[in-house]
């Protein structure tokens, strides 16, 4: 498995744990945030020059604004654990992930 979905299977756990998503988010936002944003900071610079290119964001921004869009979009229910499933899988950042770019 590459770094990216590593990244990807990192942040899935972080916002899954054992209950929803949305109830994650609801009941720990703080620690679920912590948490991605540790994660996305230590993805590969691959990773980071993809979603800094996809999202329009400076590096220095780059955990904070992905894991807080992330989470907008889990709790708006913009997406499910099935598309977060299906993005560590495939990697891809398809249409349903377009919330990502702000």
């Amino acid at each position: 498995m590459n770094s990216k979905k590593l990244v990807l299977v990192a942040i899935s756990a972080t916002l899954c744990g054992c209950s929803s998503l949305q109830e994650d988010l609801k009941s720990k936002p703080e620690r679920m945030m912590a948490s991605c944003m540790r994660q996305v900071d230590a993805s590969n610079a691959k990773f980071k020059a993809h979603a800094m290119t996809y999202m329009g964001v400076p590096r220095e921004g780059l955990a904070k604004v992905f894991c807080e869009r992330l989470a907008v979009g889990v709790a708006d229910g913009r997406i499910t654990q099935y598309d977060v499933n299906e993005l560590i899988r495939t990697g891809q950042l398809n249409s349903k992930f377009a919330f990502l770019k702000g």
